[in-house]
């Protein structure tokens, strides 16, 4: 099991970046959170299984909604113990 931690700016509060976010955890069975940061970014933290699934995951949470523009990313990659909780939630 990996934890990646993705943090997103540019354009990506106010568009509806974390119920896309959410929506594509939900589709990918991926479980873990997102919220915004006080420096306008968006993080996204999700648990996966293998290195497929975390690519796959990575490149659909960049594209982000329509309104969004993500103009940089940084995806930090860990292994980790399962999340206690097999849900992906909206933080603050």
């Amino acid at each position: 099991m990996f934890k990646v931690d993705i943090i997103l700016k540019g354009r990506v509060q106010g568009v509806g970046f974390r119920y896309y976010a959410k929506q594509i955890a939900d589709e990918m069975k991926v479980s873990g959170k997102v919220w915004n940061n006080y420096d306008g970014s968006v993080e996204v933290v999700g648990y996966l299984e293998s290195k497929k699934d975390i690519d796959e995951f990575v490149e659909k949470i960049k594209i982000g909604p329509q309104m969004s523009s993500v103009k940089e990313s940084t995806v930090t990659i860990t292994p980790s113990d399962p999340p206690m909780d097999e849900v992906f939630e909206i933080a603050n």
